[in-house]
């Protein structure tokens, strides 16, 4: 009999390759499969004449001391071709000019709400359950039909792209279909290499994780472009969105849950400000990774109520970023061997290894490969400036293992504030991208 042991550095190495190889065949799977429209999916696109009539659309935009962005916003947002619009702005207890600047607004569709102490800065889910039982009440008058509306959540710096409802609306003819997330887009991206970094994590995200999940029937929600039936929220109890730091994702679950479909498009976006500066990427990722810690308890519900691929794929979504606080401890055992090759090639002791290109490859490669469709889309990148902006992304990739335990962190001291992102001010004309002023003139915003 052979007898085969393992020591614990074995089992260390072993659990390394099994998360290094794994989570690099997801991404990958997700590559190819989002090269592609699900065959099943045409159903879900109809012709736009095909409407069967013109349905009321919500737009809540959210704000807490919004005054830099809210006027450019609305500015943008009324510019929309749409008959039926509503803007609903939520004042979630600004201190600042916030609320003023949405009364002075002279079109008629704008609605405002103003919450105030001991109710309002509860979070943007809190937020937002206010404005959708402010419309249950009926808020916006008899001719408002609930029973074909569709409600968009929208940030105060988001730029919607002047086709979005041509393109979006058509998803909700299928009955099926409760939510429709559409891209992401960094308008500022140029800015820094901060912003370009987070455009690509946008892009990636977007027309590779996102589109991909569209054939496993597991497309998320974001909190900015996120477009839903209104009775399909109705389902969901008063309040559809939960007290979560990623509401976003707790709703697009939850949606799952109770039966509906959700959808993707990628042949719009929304557009909004990067940040420019590391301490306000660290509050805002921390937030998020904290968010998606808190999804944990509905992983009991997707377990059992969920089937196929849409369980498999959301159940690893949900458990992906305690995988990636393990990951962070392995990539820093890989930094310290890094650092152990440099020491021995100053000594010139150092001999070549093929694992060098092993180690290279899985590092760098899934950034190279994903960032062929970013390059398709950003033309004003050489390729030889891809390729090194891609190499850095690898790096700035690593940064959430700080917003991880940072998040974790916040856990266990039980710190669950919202830390609010700030904004940058900016003129209701000026788009900030010349990519985004050539796609439409009049590009809008929430």
């Amino acid at each position: 009999m052979i007898h085969i042991g393992y020591t614990n550095v074995d089992l260390v190495l072993i659990l390394a390759l099994i998360l290094i190889l794994g989570g690099v065949a997801y991404g990958v799977l997700l590559f190819v499969l989002s090269r592609f429209e699900p065959k099943d999916r045409s159903r879900h696109n109809p012709a736009p004449w095909s409407l069967p009539t013109e349905r009321d659309v919500v737009f809540l935009i959210p704000c807490l001391n919004e005054e830099r962005v809210i006027g450019a916003s609305l500015e943008r947002l009324t510019a929309l071709d749409y008959r039926k619009l509503h803007l609903v702005v939520i004042d979630d207890g600004s201190d600042d000019a916030t609320a003023k600047i949405v009364r002075q607004h002279p079109d008629p569709r704008v609605k405002l709400l103003q919450r105030v102490a001991p109710n309002a800065r509860q979070g943007k889910g809190e937020a937002l359950n206010a404005a959708f039982n402010w419309l249950r009440q009926g808020a916006l008058g008899e001719h408002f039909d609930p029973d074909t509306a569709i409600v968009c959540v929208v940030d105060a710096d988001g730029r919607l792209e002047a086709d979005v409802l041509d393109i979006v609306l058509p998803r909700f003819n299928n009955p099926d279909i409760g939510g429709v997330q559409i891209g992401v887009r960094i308008n500022n991206r140029r800015a820094n290499l901060l912003a370009r970094m987070q455009d690509i994590e946008f892009v990636l995200y977007t027309e590779v994780f996102q589109r991909g999940r569209r054939h496993l029937g597991s497309v998320g929600l974001g909190g900015n472009g996120q477009f839903v039936r209104y009775t399909a929220l109705d389902s969901l109890g008063t309040k559809p969105w939960t007290q979560s730091l990623a509401e976003d994702l707790d709703l697009g679950i939850r949606l799952l849950l109770a039966g509906w479909d959700t959808e993707f498009c990628s042949t719009t976006a929304v557009h909004q400000q990067g940040l420019v500066d590391m301490k306000r990427w660290v509050k805002q990722r921390t937030r998020w990774f904290q968010g998606h810690l808190q999804a944990w308890q509905l992983m009991p519900w997707v377990l059992s109520n969920l089937k196929g691929t849409r369980r498999a794929d959301l159940g690893y979504h949900i458990t992906s970023p305690y995988l990636l606080l393990v990951g962070s401890l392995l990539t820093v055992a890989f930094g310290l061997w890094i650092g152990e090759l440099v020491i021995t090639g100053l000594a010139g002791t150092l001999q070549f290894s093929y694992w060098w290109f092993s180690a290279y490859v899985v590092a760098f490669g899934p950034s190279m490969l994903f960032g062929t469709i970013y390059w398709q889309q950003e033309h004003s990148l050489s390729w030889l400036k891809a390729i090194i902006v891609f190499h850095v992304f690898a790096l700035y990739a690593t940064l959430w293992y700080l917003a991880g335990w940072r998040a974790v962190f916040r856990m266990l001291t039980g710190r669950t504030g919202w830390t609010k992102t700030d904004r940058i001010k900016e003129p209701a004309k000026d788009t900030g991208d010349a990519t985004v002023t050539a796609l439409n003139a009049n590009q809008v915003a929430s």
